[in-house]
């Protein structure tokens, strides 16, 4: 079993995610969906930091991603994008 960060460590990975994705804003998917970023969270099972998100369509939905995916890029059309590019 792994040993828990203490809350310090937690807090530290929460700023510096925080620092990259912003609470409150709209991020654009790249596959032109909207989202509302609601939260940045520990996820407990494993000490990641977690984005919570509402989609701006539809039913309005809440979701859960770990902040590495959130912030990774994909290849769309021959071209390295984010995944989730913030709205300006």
């Amino acid at each position: 079993m792994n040993e828990k960060l203490s809350d310090t460590e937690l807090k530290t990975r929460l700023a510096e995610a925080a620092d990259r994705i912003t609470v409150g804003a709209r991020y654009t998917h790249y596959k032109n969906h909207d989202y509302t970023v609601l939260d940045l969270v520990i996820i407990e099972a494993t000490d990641e930091v977690g984005v919570i998100y509402r989609t701006e369509y539809g039913s309005h939905l809440t979701f859960m991603r770990p902040a590495a995916s959130w912030l990774e890029t994909v290849e769309v059309d021959g071209r390295t994008v984010p995944r989730f590019a913030k709205n300006t």
